[in-house]
């Protein structure tokens, strides 16, 4: 295998689409109480960024079988033949090790104990349980809410101070819309893999008005945030409320299309909501 093909796989094998917005959570909490762009802030990134490769190589390990199962999943490294399980658990730990180094060097052990359970959440829990219940996706939430609060603490912050509590608690809840858009988007894939899945629970038409509720839920929580601190210039202020009803205008459409270009598009617009929010979040700590 050559060089490039190979870094491709291992960027595949550390989910290094997710493990970037993840990263960017991180330095979002991190912000909250430090705004020092020191080498430590760095180490704790970077030290996220690896953690979330690590635990993601894992999850490819423990779900590879299912993997092979599935049209979404089945080109993943192992499934495929790109990695064997072997060098897959040996990049995995590799990544794991980093991770955790760059997080005790630049953090606090309280931030690297965090991680520590996140992992263990992730993947001896969340993982699991997808294989047992349709509403997985409630406790596997909470995989969202540990970054932004292990950036927090590795800066030096209280874990039970009011702005990372409001923050991680927007990140939990706006987690469980995109768990189940993904859900409304490739549910046929999750069930030939086994994975329980909320049609087996719900019509259409109740996944798709239970995903409007969670969708409004996780706006309300934004709003909420320059009550606890998290954003407290008015330009900050005024560019939530924009960027809240925007989402709004983008999430009724649900109610009443079914098909898959409209929830295709309405996950990326909330996975954009997310990201500008970051994007704010970090310029009114930095600038404003």
């Amino acid at each position: 295998m050559s060089i490039s093909l190979k870094l491709r796989s291992l960027l595949e094998l550390g989910k290094i689409k997710i493990a970037i917005p993840i990263a960017v959570s991180c330095f979002t909490g991190y912000l909250l109480q430090s705004t020092d762009l020191s080498l430590d802030m760095a180490a704790v990134i970077f030290g996220i960024l690896f953690i979330v490769a690590g635990a993601s190589a894992i999850n490819h390990i423990q779900e590879h079988k299912k993997d092979a199962l599935m049209n979404r999943t089945m080109f993943r490294p192992i499934p495929a033949g790109k990695l064997s399980v072997n060098e897959a658990f040996v990049w995995s730990l590799l990544f794991l090790l980093v991770g955790c180094g760059l997080l005790v060097w630049g953090g606090t052990m309280l931030s690297f104990y965090i991680a520590l359970f996140s992992i263990l959440w992730y993947n001896l829990l969340y993982t699991p349980l997808k294989q047992i219940s349709a509403f997985a996706v409630v406790p596997g939430a909470l995989s969202g809410a540990f970054p932004p609060l292990i950036g927090y603490v590795a800066a030096g912050g209280d874990i039970l101070a009011p702005p990372i509590l409001a923050l991680a608690f927007f990140f939990f809840i706006g987690q469980i819309p995109h768990f189940w858009l993904l859900l409304l988007l490739y549910g046929e894939d999750y069930k030939r893999g086994g994975f329980k899945v909320l049609t087996d629970v719900f019509s259409v038409k109740q996944i798709h008005f239970i995903t409007l509720i969670w969708m409004l839920a996780t706006i309300m929580v934004a709003l909420l945030l320059p009550m606890y601190d998290v954003i407290s210039s008015q330009f900050a202020i005024w560019g939530l409320l924009i960027l809240s009803l925007w989402i709004i205008v983008y999430s009724f459409p649900i109610l009443k299309n079914y098909d898959r270009l409209s929830v295709q598009k309405l996950f990326l617009q909330l996975n954009l909501y997310f990201l500008l929010i970051m994007i704010m979040i970090s310029i009114d700590r930095l600038y404003l």
